[in-house]
């Protein structure tokens, strides 16, 4: 039996948009949170997707058709989704120790330039990652109970999205209500304070970093799996700003905000293309101009009347110290 047009149409707004999610929720702890401009997102975005991509698949040698990948692991998703996040979490950890205690501005630099630079090594290394023509035939973690039917296997794929939110959210909100999360702040607000205190404000920084590199691993591995292909053209530098916004538009250092900021913004994606139905040839092409359009005055309107964002950070008091 197939699933009603309304709930396929659902669990394709709700899986993308967790995705978005998972990364905002890691964003969020690196650059809400700690105040680390992480310029490299989709470099870590993309380590977790491959990563997982080639622990799920079987061996796939090459053949005139197809340049194959390194692989033959055929794992389930579970164990791929915890690689994922171990080499995501490790690339953050290699990257932040030589560049951390640079200047905010220089290590958005460097991790920037690793963006590009794992992108061209997903294109050139062609024998690992089969190069710009990507890894197929990326199983999902429930193909076995679904049967190949598409609407229960992207319902599947919409639960576990969702779950998968649901449990960072608590994670990271229990993390930042704690006193390591106040430290965090602290960092944020005034370092030479933080370490005036005795806090190793390197060592916390770190932390924070590799934490949230780790996360954005883990929505790699959603994302690979829900698409089923990864190619290094998915994970083009725009991806990072893209999260910067879905941040900014909810309420840097909201976890809750930000939640609600990437869902709210791929809504704008999501509406802007069924719309495109229902409209004139004429304004049919132009639809997604017009969708970024909205989007960047819908920003630049709230950077000048709501730079805290939809939902900004709540101000904790704590009573007095006498």
């Amino acid at each position: 039996m197939s699933l009603p047009s309304v709930v396929g149409e659902l669990t394709n707004f709700l899986i993308p948009a967790s995705i978005f999610a998972i990364m905002a929720l890691a964003l969020n702890l690196q650059w809400g949170h700690t105040g680390l401009f992480n310029a490299g997102v989709a470099a870590f975005w993309a380590i977790g997707a491959y990563t997982a991509s080639i622990v799920m698949t079987a061996y796939s040698p090459k053949t005139p058709q197809y340049p194959g990948h390194i692989g033959g692991f055929s794992q389930n998703f579970a164990i791929a989704a915890l690689v994922a996040v171990l080499f995501a979490g490790l690339a953050g950890l290699l990257i932040a120790v030589p560049t951390l205690r640079l200047r905010a501005d220089y290590f958005a630099i460097a991790t920037l330039a690793l963006a590009e630079i794992i992108r061209l090594v997903l294109v050139n290394a062609q024998s690992f990652t089969a190069g710009s023509v990507g890894i197929i035939e990326i199983p999902r973690p429930f193909d076995w109970l679904t049967a190949g039917d598409p609407g229960y296997s992207d319902l599947s794929m919409a639960a576990l999205a969702v779950t998968v939110v649901l449990l960072l959210y608590i994670g990271l909100e229990y993390l930042s209500r704690s006193p390591w999360g106040r430290v965090l702040r602290g960092i944020r607000e005034d370092e030479e304070a933080t370490l005036a205190l005795g806090k190793n404000v390197f060592s916390f920084r770190l932390q924070a970093f590799v934490i949230g590199c780790a996360v954005i691993g883990l929505g790699g591995a959603v994302y690979a799996s829900f698409i089923r292909f990864v190619a290094p053209d998915q994970f083009v530098p725009l991806t990072t700003f893209t999260i910067y916004v879905m941040v900014i538009l909810g309420g840097s250092a909201n976890n809750r905000g930000v939640i609600f900021g990437a869902f709210l913004f791929y809504t704008f994606d999501w509406v802007s293309v069924r719309l495109k139905d229902y409209l004139p040839d004429v304004i049919k092409e132009k639809v997604p101009p017009i969708r970024l359009m909205a989007i960047g005055v819908i920003l630049v309107l709230l950077i000048l009347y709501r730079p805290e964002g939809i939902f900004p950070e709540r101000k904790r008091t704590f009573p007095r110290v006498v």
